[in-house]
């Protein structure tokens, strides 16, 4: 079921084009029962855990990478970084008629965000490609924007949270900001650097992330 012109018989019952699914088959497989599974693995190509999607169930993977894409690694100029292959499957559906993705690449980390995997599948990117984030609008996918930045720019930062306030170690430095208002950009006008890496969130905070909309 991983042909152009077969597809996947669960995205097709949720109304994912072909179009769509042949950008997404090199990263999934179908088993006998029907589910879609995705292999997560380590620095040693190892599969380590799974994403899975039933027809009533998602279940994420909590470690490793998944990257691909159909251009050369050399010819890609979008990279896009997401917790989970669905809710990528689901924001390319809405856009693939105002962007053209044969030129993307698609990088799905497990819930560890590992960094050393992470920033091992961007290195094989040209240095100027543009990387969008879809980690949603919670607090954790909006903290999970920050670290990939952070990645890129080969610094480092940890975040917790005290009471409604998020607080970000950064450079030896404490920044403190109110949950409601953190996010990638006020971050870093916090802490006095340029962002160079886009999120992608539907415009909707109430909608977590584009898989939502199903």
């Amino acid at each position: 079921m991983n042909s152009v012109k077969e597809g996947f018989e669960l995205l097709d019952s949720l109304g994912i084009s072909r179009e769509v699914q042949h950008l997404f088959s090199a990263g999934l497989r179908e088993d006998a029962s029907g589910k879609l599974i995705a292999d997560y693995r380590d620095e040693k190509g190892r599969v380590v855990d799974q994403e899975i999607l039933a027809v009533s169930m998602q279940k994420m993977s909590s470690c490793g990478i998944l990257h691909f894409s159909f251009a050369l690694p050399e010819n890609v100029r979008t990279l896009y970084i997401s917790d989970a292959i669905m809710h990528l499957i689901f924001m390319v559906q809405r856009k693939i008629g105002r962007i053209d993705f044969s030129y993307a690449a698609f990088l799905m980390a497990g819930a560890k965000m590992d960094r050393e995997l992470i920033v091992k599948g961007m290195d094989q990117f040209p240095e100027g490609v543009k990387i969008y984030t879809l980690f949603g609008h919670s607090l954790i996918g909006r903290i999970r924007d920050c670290k990939v930045q952070h990645w890129v720019k080969g610094l480092n930062g940890s975040f917790r949270v005290a009471g409604n306030k998020v607080v970000a170690l950064f450079k030896g430095r404490e920044f403190w900001m109110e949950v409601g208002e953190f996010s990638l950009r006020n971050h870093y006008r916090q802490v006095g650097l340029r962002q160079t890496v886009s999120t992608c969130k539907p415009i909707d905070k109430n909608i977590d992330n584009f898989y939502s909309f199903s």
